[in-house]
Formats: C-alpha cells, sequence, structure tokens
C-alpha cells in the first residue's frame, strides 16, 4: 500500500507554497493600492503654505536685491549673479531655520519696528560677505577687487530696499499671499456677495491649560491654529 506522507512534510511543503506564492501575490495589482494610498501627501496648513510662501519670497526679493546692487556698483554680471545666489540662499536658511522656529520667537515679538531694524542690519552684513565672496572666487578670471569706494551709494539702496521687502515678508506671513495680492489690486475695494465658511475654535479646558502654560505659551499655543 501507499505511504502517506508525514504531517511535518506536509507542512513543510505547504510553507514553501507560500514563500513562492508571496513574490507573486505582491507583484498583483491589488497590492499596489495601498501602498499608493500610504505614499498620498497631507494637506499643508494654511500657517505652513503662509511660511513657505513668505520663505520664497524672501528668497526672490534679497536675491534680486543683491544683483541689483551688484550690477550698480560696476561689477560685470555673474559678480551679480553670485551674489544674488549668496544673500538669497543667506536669507532663506534665516528665514526658514531661524525667525520661523522656535529660536527666533524673539525676533517676531518685539516691536515691528526694531525688528525692521534688526533684520536690514543682518541683511547688510550678507551683503557685505556675499560681495567679499564673489570677488574672492572670480579673482583668478577677472582680478577685480572689492569696490569699497562705491560702498557708502549701494549701502543706502541695499537698506531701503531691504525695509520695503521685508515689510511685504511680514506681510505676506501674517495674512498671506493671496489677501496681499487682492488688496494691492483693490478686490476689497468693490464689494461682492461671496460663500464663505467659517470655523470656530473652541480650545477644551482652557482656562486650567492657561494657567499650566503661562501666557506667553498660551499666544504661541493658540497662534498655531491661526497663522
Amino acid at each position: 500500500m501507499p505511504r502517506e506522507p508525514h504531517p511535518a512534510s506536509q507542512l513543510h511543503s505547504s510553507a514553501a507554497e507560500q514563500a513562492m506564492r508571496a513574490p507573486l501575490a505582491m507583484l498583483h495589482p491589488s497590492c499596489w493600492i495601498p501602498t499608493i494610498s500610504n505614499l498620498a501627501l497631507n494637506p499643508v496648513s494654511i500657517s505652513t503654505r503662509r511660511k513657505l510662501a513668505s520663505i520664497l519670497l524672501s528668497v526672490a526679493i534679497f536675491a534680486t536685491l543683491a544683483g541689483l546692487a551688484s550690477r550698480a556698483s560696476g561689477r560685470p554680471g555673474i559678480f551679480a549673479i553670485l551674489n544674488a545666489i549668496f544673500v538669497g540662499t543667506a536669507v532663506g536658511f534665516f528665514e526658514e531655520f531661524y525667525v520661523q522656529s522656535l529660536r527666533g520667537r524673539w525676533i517676531r515679538n518685539i516691536h515691528p519696528l526694531i525688528a525692521i531694524l534688526i533684520y536690514t542690519v543682518i541683511v547688510v552684513v550678507f551683503f557685505l560677505i556675499a560681495i567679499h565672496l564673489s570677488h574672492l572666487l572670480l579673482w583668478p578670471f577677472y582680478e577685480l577687487s572689492v569696490p569699497y569706494r562705491r560702498l557708502p551709494f549701494v549701502i543706502p539702496v541695499v537698506i531701503a530696499f531691504s525695509v520695503v521687502g521685508i515689510v511685504v515678508m511680514r506681510t505676506v506671513h501674517f495674512i498671506g499671499i493671496e489677501t496681499l495680492f487682492h488688496l494691492t489690486i483693490g478686490t476689497y475695494h468693490r464689494p461682492v456677495i461671496q460663500e464663505k465658511v467659517l470655523v470656530f475654535l473652541d480650545i477644551n479646558d482652557s482656562t486650567r491649560l492657561a494657567e499650566e502654560l503661562g501666557p506667553v505659551r498660551t499666544k504661541s499655543l493658540v497662534g498655531k491654529f491661526l497663522w
């Protein structure tokens, strides 16, 4: 009589068959759907969009400013391009990793005029570092020294445009670039009927939370929901 296979051998064969079928199952299109859904991007919050818009706007504004100021100093276009890259990148990193972080909360909470003054000084320092770096890198090709004689005329231009740029950046950060655009073109001066959705935020046990966190940390917490 034929011998029946041992139960242990049946277990080994079924385990081997499952191991061979697993890669084939992974190739089936139905297995891709959960993976693709897991890779779906989460919606970006309003505060994050305003933050990114403020950072990108700061890079564009101060890169353009550095390029124009470099051209005004009588240097070739390559100097203006390098200075624009250096200053725009420096201001972007400063805005992202300091001003918009917890470490830079003090500069956001002080008087706006003092904050603009401090920010302007930092931009001027970035510009001076950038023109020295660009002349150092391009010295083997052009052998041009830093135009110190033109700096008394260039620096006031940098300061003036920096103040305007900083005011625009802070406005974009607080109200958003779309609102600023509509204010600029006068959309809100012509009343229209629009459908809007209002959302009311109620913080559970806010009194106890405010007592535990204190006024400064409570303000920061509420600010995360508003801007």
